[in-house]
This record gives C-alpha cells, structure tokens and sequence, in this order.
C-alpha cells in the first residue's frame, strides 16, 4: 500500500515521535511506500528522513492539508499517530480514510475524541488492551497495536550503573527513584502527578537518609509546564537529594541512548501518572532491568511486569470533562518500601527485562502491524480513491 503518516515528524524526540521513528522504516521494509505528513516540528519545506518523504505541518493538526497530500501521494490509505480530538474527519473527502492510533488515557472515552473514532472515515487502532476494551463498549470496532521499544538501545547494563550515577551527581550507594516525564501540562492538571510524588518521596526519604531522586524532566520550562521546584519545596522534599539533567538538553535533544544510559542508574522508575494512553517510559525501565511503580489505572496495569501498582481514586479533568486518576500518596510511599526492600533483586530485574520483550519493536511490527495492515489494505480496495477537491478546515 501508498500509506500517508500523521503525526509527529520520526526525528522529534516526543512519544509519537519516537514511535514514527521506529515503526516509519519497519513498515517501509515490509513493502509498504510511506510518506509522512508531519502535525508538528517541521515548518515551510518538505524534507526526507531516512528515505522517507516528510512533509511540513499546515499549523492546523494536518486538517487542511492531509488531504492534499493523501491525493497527490494517491494514498492508499492514512495512518495517524496523535490525539483523536484536534481532527476534523466530517470535513474531509469522502473517499480518504485513516487509521488512528490513538491513546484513551481517562476511565471513559471523552466525548470529543469518541466523535472523531466513530466518524465513518475512521478506522481506530487502540495502543493499549484498556483503550481496546473502551472503544468496543462504545460500539466501535477497533484494532490493536501496543507501542513498542528498541531493546538493543534499552537494555540492561548494570555494568555501567556507577558511571552513569557518577554523571549525575548521584551517589553510588543512593537509593535512586528515577522519574521519566514529560513537563508539559499546567500545574491545574499535573497529569504526570509531579506534586504527589514529590510528597511520598519527602515522607519516604524522611525515613530513609539514602533515597535520591532524579527527574528527567525539564524543571523550569518556559510557555509550558510548570516550576517543579514549587511542589518539591511544598511538600519539603529534602534539599540536595533532588537531581535533574541540564535543562539546555532539551533545546538541543537528548538521544535515546542517553535516556537508555540514565535508567541504568534507578533502582525504581516512580510513574504515577493521572492517565496514561500508553506509558512508554514503563517499558523502556523495565527493558532496561528496572522495576517500575505505577498507578492502577489506563494502560499502566497492563504494563507492569515487574514492580508495583498504588492505589488511589478519581481525579476531574475539568477541561475534558472525564475522570483522570489521583493516586493516594500513602500508596506511592508503601511501594517506595517495598521497592526499598527489594533493591538488587536480579530475579526481579529479569522478570521486567523479560516480560518488556513483549514490546520488542520488531516483534510488535511482524505480530501486530503486518496483520493490521493487511486489513486496512482489504478495506483500501473497496474504497473510492480520495476526491480531488478543495478541503475544508
């Protein structure tokens, strides 16, 4: 098949981004003619990137121009990588069709994104088994494809676990609670739940004079995001146990090697989200021999292999009109022990290297993509091909 991606261009080092990156080539090889319309991060001119077309953003989430280029790439069909609401599908031709990979991340589906999934243009792909199981209670006919992880990149390398301590002013006899987010929403939502983590690590590391954490995150983001030296000083996290990477890094783009490298030096990766669609960072943790506490709640469960789910209860998002979730911070503080008393434990470090082969890029490509694909490409071929018109916005 012709197939059109939108979403987030394969370079950018953004979740979507990283998933174009390394499914784009995956594809490709299986003999599929890709392009990628990208809805960010790239502006004025079209590129290449490994061979691949990359074409620039309209500013307006692909809406007006995805079906100029579904047209004069004669797609086949479009696959998209992003979040379902910010598209317009009644607006565009009748003959174009995608399949939307897309994250469901609240206790029900929002009624914004449920819209644009059963827009008959719209074929969903769920990116996780709780996402899968909500689309089929609303009546939808979704497909299934996990996001995956490069575990020759995320790997364990307990060898280098000193080195990598010694880099980022940890030290080697610490134990080390490590947190991989993004800090990219406002204080209002939180939803990576920075401020309850910061509360259960002052109250565990009140009790524990060796517990360090370290945030890859950017602490003090300008336009988005919030000051997270706020919630740490309010919730009195012990002063100087706190680390975070050199803010200029996420200007200039940290590697995956780098972000592979710095799981080496956890002992536990803390993710309490409010709600996750997928909830990568799990993953690459626990591909990297790393156990991982996690919210019962979305996909995290179903990601957990190895480590710890907490406890908590229902958390309003005003702004989407659903439920997120609020784990109990006597929760996250109950894992920290456990995780505390489990320190070292090889036989639980393979359980999550094991059970992360499960998302094992290639394996998720040849398991889940190829048969995807060959399905969307049944339904290509009784499909009229986009109409050459002026597209709506």
């Amino acid at each position: 098949m012709r197939l059109l991606w939108l979403g987030n261009p394969p370079w950018l080092p953004s979740g979507y981004g990283e998933q174009a990156g390394l499914f784009l080539p995956r594809i490709a090889a299986q003999g599929h003619e890709v392009a990628v319309l990208c809805n960010f991060g790239l502006y004025g001119q079209p590129t290449e990137w490994n061979g691949i077309p990359c074409y620039p953003t309209d500013g307006l989430w692909g809406n007006r121009n995805l079906p100029i280029y579904a047209d004069r790439l004669r797609a086949d069909y479009v696959l998209g990588l992003c979040d379902a609401w910010v598209l317009k599908p009644e607006k565009w031709p009748e003959g174009l069709r995608m399949g939307l990979w897309v994250p469901i991340d609240h206790t029900q589906i929002v009624t914004k994104v449920l819209e644009v999934l059963a827009n008959d243009r719209i074929r969903p792909i769920a990116m996780s088994r709780f996402g899968e199981g909500l689309m089929r209670e609303s009546g939808l006919e979704p497909l299934y494809v996990p996001h995956g992880v490069d575990t020759a990149i995320f790997r364990p390398q307990p060898e280098l676990r000193d080195q990598v301590r010694d880099g980022l002013g940890i030290p080697r006899d610490a134990f080390l609670i490590g947190i991989v987010a993004a800090n990219t929403s406002g204080s209002e939502t939180d939803r990576k739940n920075f401020d309850l983590s910061f509360q259960a690590f002052a109250r565990f590391a009140a009790n524990h004079d060796d517990a360090w954490l370290y945030l890859h995150t950017d602490f003090k983001p300008e336009g988005i995001g919030f000051d997270l030296n706020v919630p740490a000083d309010l919730a009195k996290c012990p002063p100087g146990r706190i680390r975070y990477p050199d803010p200029s890094g996420f200007q200039i783009g940290f590697a995956r090697e780098h972000v592979a490298l710095t799981y080496q030096a956890f002992d536990v990766l803390l993710h309490c989200s409010a709600g996750e669609g997928f909830g990568l960072a799990a993953i690459e943790a626990q591909a990297c021999g790393i156990p991982v506490i996690t919210s019962d709640h979305s996909a995290m469960p179903e990601l957990l292999g190895a480590g710890w789910l907490v406890d908590g209860d229902q958390k309003l998002d005003g702004i989407q009109a659903a439920y997120f979730f609020r784990p109990f911070v006597f929760s996250i503080v109950d894992a920290l022990e456990q995780a505390y008393e489990a320190r070292g434990d090889t036989r639980l470090r393979a359980k999550a290297t094991g059970f992360a082969q499960r998302y094992d890029a290639d394996l998720v490509a040849d398991t889940y993509w190829k048969p995807v694909l060959d399905e969307l490409a049944g339904g290509a071929s009784s499909a009229a091909p986009p109409a050459r018109q002026k597209a709506a916005v």
